[in-house]
């Protein structure tokens, strides 16, 4: 399987290459071109460019031709940590380091030029966060927005805890890169342990590679006493059964994660279930209420009716009242007058008023003999 190591700094082109170690997007798509089946990228870096790591990540991520690994044998830090999370697996060798953290720069301007400058920060944190979202599980983008505010250092163990789709790396590790104080001053003792810290100066006489093979005060050693061999044999057995404790804990937890949506939904589902039940509820008690003020109507316009002809009646009767009284004073006038001697009752002149007049039977009798004479009509 063909390897690249990547153990220098991420600048963007060649004229900002200060050492042979440093990468640009040019010199590892060059490679990568050129490759055929399953790869691996070796990483020991500080990080650098983050449009050249971007260049370098979404390179990984086309890769179309088998799959790719990337292994971090030192420290991943910045940039390279999102190249490290860009390849179909993601390993760390025991010891080692991955850094994330929030985009910087040094910029000057007015006030449109800051605010311009801190956008695009915010647009390549955006960029970087969903490279690292693709190896984490069961966590949210405030979750991880959160260690990358806080440039959060993970060893393998620490990776994992929070989430990280990690494998052991079960190749040979070696750091071979430094770290510069100025940008990454949370670094813990481990990881300083791991690399030199240098703020690294073209010219320097002293070559990169004696720096990161001997300790600070140690003078370039001779040959070293080669490593005895690796146990292959049960590097990958060791290997294996972490993977495959790996691939249990995430099957357990998808498979917890799935009866917590299975249970949640249900709950939704009952508690939607008893809401349209009182919905109905409350719609029949409605149409009951509605049905009830129907009636009430009915019947108030059924009184206005009867209190209307009540009124029209008492006023009948108030007029009927009123008439009587009148005819009752007239009489009760004309009898003072009478009995006053003021007037007095006229003759009768016709039949029928005298017979009315007449007060005993011989009298009637008589004018009905005169009224058969003809003398009176």
């Amino acid at each position: 399987m063909n390897k690249f190591n990547l153990f220098g700094d991420i600048v963007e082109n060649d004229g900002e290459r200060w050492f042979d170690s440093d990468v640009t997007p040019g010199l590892f798509i060059g490679w990568l071109a050129k490759q055929e089946g399953d790869i691996e990228v070796n990483i020991n870096s500080n990080g650098g460019s983050v449009t050249g790591g971007l260049a370098i990540a979404n390179a990984i991520k086309a890769y179309s031709k088998g799959a790719v690994t990337c292994n971090v044998l030192g420290i991943a830090a910045s940039m390279a940590s999102v190249i490290a999370c860009a390849g179909k697996k993601l390993c760390m060798g025991e010891g080692a380091f991955l850094m994330v953290h929030n985009p910087w720069t040094v910029t000057m301007g007015n006030a449109e030029d800051l605010r311009k400058d801190a956008n695009t920060l915010d647009k390549m944190r955006d960029s970087i966060l969903g490279f690292y979202q693709s190896k984490i599980y069961g966590k949210t983008a405030d979750d991880v927005k959160a260690i990358m505010d806080a440039e959060t250092w993970l060893n393998p163990e620490d990776a994992r805890a929070f989430g990280f789709l990690v494998d052991d790396y079960a190749g040979e590790m070696k750091a071979a890169a430094s770290l510069t104080r100025r940008a990454f001053a949370k670094a813990p003792d481990a990881a300083k342990a791991l690399v030199e810290f240098h703020d690294k100066k073209p010219g320097d006489d002293d070559s990169r590679k004696e720096r990161i093979e001997r300790k600070e005060g140690e003078e370039p050693s001779a040959a070293k006493t080669p490593e005895p061999a690796e146990n292959w044999e049960a590097r990958f057995k060791g290997l294996s059964a972490k993977y495959n404790d790996l691939q249990r804990r995430a099957v357990a937890d998808l498979a917890d994660a799935e009866k917590r949506c299975s249970d949640a939904l249900a709950a939704k589902d009952a508690e939607l279930a008893k809401f349209k039940t009182q919905l109905e509820t409350s719609a029949k008690d409605l149409a009951d209420a509605n049905a009830k003020v129907s009636e009430l109507s009915a019947k108030l316009e059924e009184g206005a009716k009867a209190l209307q002809k009540a009124t029209d009646d008492l006023a009948q009767t108030r007029d009927s009242l009123k008439a009587a009284e009148d005819k009752a004073k007239h009489l009760e006038e004309t009898r003072d007058a009478l009995t006053a001697g003021v007037l007095t009752p006229p003759t009768p002149t016709s039949y029928a008023d005298k017979m009315k007049a007449a007060k005993t039977p011989e009298e009637r009798e008589a004018l009905r003999a005169q009224k058969r004479a003809g003398k009176i009509r």
